[in-house]
C-alpha cells in the first residue's frame, strides 16, 4: 500500500516527536496533530506558541519570581496547565529546530548557532528544506500559518519560514536585532527586518510592538479559519531595550535585574494583547496556547 505525500509528512513528524520525551512542546504538538487532523474543518482548534528568548526558568510570578510583573503569563498558568519539569535546549537555534520539527536538533544539522547576512553570497548553515515542520503539517490540513518574530534557523532566503510551511512571516532572520533600528549587532552588523522574503525598513519603530500588531491582524483575518500562530519574541534577550512602558514600575530594582524585569513585563503585556484579541473574537476556548522560553524552561 502506498502512502500519499501529506500522510507521509504527518507520520514522519509524529514518529520523530517520540524522541523528545523531555521536551514539552514536542509532545504537545504531537498530541495536537492527532487531535486537529481528526476534526471537521469548522471545529479544528487554533494553536498559538508564545516563545520568549532567554527568559529564565523561574522568571514569572506564577513560578515564584515575586519581583517581576507578569499578569498575563500568570493568567495562562492559572487557567491552564503549569509544567514544573519541562526542558529546552541551551542554545537558541537548536531549541527552535526541535520545537518546529519534533526532532533532536542534531538530526536536522542545527546543533549550534546559525548566523549569516541574508545578502551574503555564502549561505552559511540553514535548516534543510526536507525537514518537516509543524507549520507544514498543519498547512496541509487546512490551517493558515504565520510566524512573527525571530526565525534564526538560517538566513538564506531559500531556506526561510515561507519555505518551511508558513504562509506569512514578519521579523528578523538572525539571532537578535536593535529593537528600534533593526540591525544585527555583532561584528559590522547588518539590517535585518523582513516581511515574507522582502526586506523592509521602519527605523525608529519598536520591533516587539510591530510583530504583535501583525499577529493581531493575522488573528482577525483568520478568525473564520483554523490557524497556527508562532510568536517568537526577541525579548527578554539582549540588548534589553524597553519602550516607555514598565520602566517606572521596575525603577526600584537594582541592575541588572531592573532592565531585565522591564523587558519581561513588556513581553508579558504583548502576550496579553494577543490573548485579549482571542477573547474579543470568542476564540480563546478553541485555541491551544503554549508558552515557553527557548533556553531554560
Amino acid at each position: 500500500m502506498s502512502l500519499n505525500k501529506d500522510f507521509n509528512k504527518q507520520v514522519k513528524f509524529m514518529k520523530e516527536c517520540r524522541f523528545l520525551s523531555s521536551r514539552l512542546a514536542g509532545l504537545l504538538c504531537c498530541f495536537f496533530l492527532l487531535e486537529a487532523c481528526s476534526h471537521p474543518e469548522d471545529k479544528k482548534p487554533n494553536v498559538i506558541i508564545f516563545f520568549t528568548d532567554d527568559q529564565g526558568t523561574l522568571d514569572a510570578v506564577c513560578y515564584g519570581a515575586d519581583d517581576l510583573f507578569t499578569p498575563n503569563i500568570d493568567r495562562l498558568g492559572s487557567t491552564g496547565i503549569r509544567f514544573t519539569k519541562a526542558y529546552a535546549h541551551t542554545v537558541c537555534c537548536p531549541s527552535r529546530a526541535a520545537l518546529l520539527t519534533g526532532r533532536h536538533p542534531q538530526r536536522s544539522g542545527i546543533g549550534d548557532w546559525t548566523q549569516n547576512n541574508p545578502h551574503d553570497l555564502e549561505k552559511g548553515r540553514n535548516m534543510p528544506l526536507d525537514e518537516v515542520t509543524i507549520a507544514e503539517v498543519l498547512k496541509d490540513n487546512g490551517y493558515r500559518t504565520a510566524l512573527f518574530g525571530k526565525w534564526h534557523l538560517g538566513a538564506s532566503l531559500e531556506n526561510g519560514p515561507l519555505e518551511q510551511g508558513f504562509d506569512t512571516f514578519f521579523g528578523h532572520r538572525s539571532g537578535f536585532i536593535d529593537n528600534y533600528f533593526h540591525y544585527f549587532l555583532h561584528g559590522k552588523g547588518f539590517h535585518d527586518l523582513w516581511s515574507d522574503n522582502k526586506e523592509v525598513f521602519a527605523p525608529g519603530t519598536y520591533f516587539p510592538s510591530m510583530m504583535t500588531e501583525k499577529a493581531i491582524e493575522f488573528i482577525d483575518a483568520s478568525k473564520n479559519d483554523p490557524f497556527f500562530l508562532y510568536m517568537a519574541f526577541n525579548l527578554p534577550h539582549y540588548p534589553e531595550q524597553p519602550d516607555s512602558a514598565f520602566v517606572a514600575k521596575n525603577a526600584g530594582l537594582e541592575e541588572p535585574r531592573r532592565s531585565y524585569a522591564t523587558v519581561v513585563s513588556i513581553v508579558d503585556d504583548l502576550i496579553g494583547q494577543v490573548m485579549n484579541k482571542l477573547e474579543d473574537l470568542n476564540l480563546r476556548e478553541n485555541t491551544l496556547i503554549i508558552f515557553m522560553s527557548d533556553n531554560g524552561s
